[in-house]
């Protein structure tokens, strides 16, 4: 597959916009016991380590059990490793971590220190890997049967938070021997088992003698995608327990009885520039841009006040967000705005932004965005495409001059930063580099104390905004709809990672 087509069929998962079949198909009903969730997107792989976008995580933490976890507070949680330090000597940093002893694979196969060093070498060599990005550089030495040492010469600060994510999510040695294809099966030590892949529908059953008696509280587990028109109605009929609703439905929903539980994530919704198409190689008119806009009027006027603001590269709902900021780094000013374009002498340019053709907010927000910059003297339109030419037009082809985006959905604020925020970075195609951020980025990837890396990402999240690499507009509230008989429920940390464990249906 080469860059474009897999750009192209991992923006076509990202959008989650391929037909669905409703959970009617073959699906349980409430009164069954069983665990019903709706996803966002829809499972094209059960491969840990090919999974085109990190969201679809969780399809595979059912089965399998990543080394670390990250809860619904962010916080850093032990599972295949119990322990872990950081130190440094004379090669460098190193992250030692201790394995939970005396487990096997269903294969029969032990979890040691060989396998996790297996699964970083597969996930690091693997042809068409997404994780070998977060492992670049990461090496691994086998320190007896239950602890290995990490090493990075960039620094391991970011590994528990990464290996909390499907780069930590540890295969059977002997699969990964094998060549195994776990497109469609599973070969992992994890709460659940998988009964069977169908058409938009993934269905687990409880593992047997799992070493955590309580994480598989449901004996079924049932992910479904499914349109989002049709999740209210997948709810009252009993075809799902728990999933994400649009802000249309929460409404009625509610009114119907349902518990609605809300939740501020680290996604941000935001609109990147190519610096190197004109006119925003001038940062006067990509810091016009970010005057423009009015951003609370958007949100109310958007999602109906559900949402925050926000002016900084960082979602409002992550530790990585600067609290206290508010919008004092663009304050909404048409005048100021419309000056700026002027001085720099682009009134009248063309500019282009693509969204995603068929997402109802994604359509409205580039709307207002082009409407607000017509008001400061930019020519622009938009152009709603299929998913995968938002990507391959922003990234690859690089004739657009700026594109939406959700960024955030990342277990580790590293890799958004690498992806959108840095001059090699995927979605910073005029490849445009602040050297305060890059230091700053490095300082984060040393700094093992989390804490400590969440402080430098929060100055990052407000540096950022001087280049105006891209332009931030507010963090969407997630609301979860929750049947009556679910319990043991928390919302996770990100739309789209639930943790399953200890919740029952």
């Amino acid at each position: 597959m080469n860059r474009r087509t897999a750009l192209a069929a991992a923006a076509a998962a990202l959008l989650g916009l391929t037909a669905a079949c409703g959970p009617s198909e073959g699906g349980t009903k409430s009164d069954d016991g069983v665990l019903k969730v709706g996803a966002t997107f829809a499972s094209t792989t059960l491969d840990p380590a090919r999974l085109p976008i990190r969201q679809m995580a969780m399809y595979t933490a059912p089965l399998y059990d990543s080394l670390t976890l990250l809860g619904s507070d962010e916080s850093v949680q032990p599972l295949l490793a119990t322990k872990w330090t950081s130190g440094s000597d004379g090669e460098g940093p190193y992250l030692d971590m201790t394995l939970r002893g005396g487990l096997t694979f269903p294969d029969g196969t032990a979890f040691t220190s060989k396998t996790v060093a297996a699964n970083v070498k597969r996930s690091q060599t693997l042809k068409g890997s997404t994780n070998a990005p977060q492992l670049a550089g990461v090496t691994v030495e086998e320190r007896g049967a239950a602890e290995v040492r990490f090493r990075a010469k960039s620094g391991v600060g970011a590994l528990p938070r990464i290996l909390a994510g499907s780069a930590g999510q540890m295969i059977s040695d002997k699969a990964i021997a094998a060549g195994t294809d776990l497109s469609r099966t599973s070969a992992g030590i994890g709460p659940f088992t998988l009964q069977r892949v169908q058409s938009n529908r993934v269905v687990y059953t409880a593992s047997k003698n799992y070493w955590d008696a309580k994480a598989a509280a449901a004996k079924t587990l049932e992910i479904d995608y499914l349109a989002d028109d049709a999740k209210l109605n997948a709810v009252r009929s009993g075809d799902l327990d728990v999933t994400i609703l649009p802000e249309k439905m929460v409404k009625p929903a509610e009114t119907a009885g349902y518990k609605i539980e809300r939740h501020m994530g680290s996604e941000n919704y935001t609109f990147s520039f190519n610096t190197a198409m004109k006119p925003f190689d001038d940062v006067r008119v990509r810091r016009a841009v970010g005057s423009a806009l009015d951003r609370k009027a958007i949100c109310q006027g958007l999602l109906d006040g559900k949402c925050e603001p926000n002016g900084q590269f960082f979602g409002a709902g992550t530790k990585a967000y600067a609290q206290g900021v508010d919008l004092s780094l663009v304050p909404f000013d048409l005048a100021k705005a419309k000056s700026l374009v002027e001085e720099a002498g682009a009134t009248g340019a063309k500019v282009e932004i693509v969204t995603v053709a068929g997402n109802q907010v994604f359509e409205q927000l580039a709307t207002i965005v082009q409407e607000q910059l017509k008001k400061i003297g930019l020519n622009a339109s938009v152009a709603a495409v299929a998913p995968p030419q938002v990507v391959s037009r922003f990234t690859a082809e690089k004739n657009v001059a700026m594109a939406f985006g959700a960024t955030g959905n990342a277990f580790d604020p590293s890799d958004t930063l690498d992806r959108y925020g840095l001059a090699k970075g995927l979605y910073n195609p005029g490849g445009l580099k602040n050297d305060k951020v890059e230091k700053l980025a490095k300082d984060a990837l040393k700094e093992t104390d989390q804490a400590k890396r969440m402080a430098i990402y929060q100055e990052i999240s407000k540096v950022i905004t001087e280049s105006m690499l891209l332009v931030p507009v507010l963090t969407p509230e997630t609301a979860y709809v929750i049947s009556p008989e679910v319990s043991g429920w928390k919302a996770p940390w990100a739309p789209s990672f639930p943790s399953f464990r200890g919740v029952k249906g």
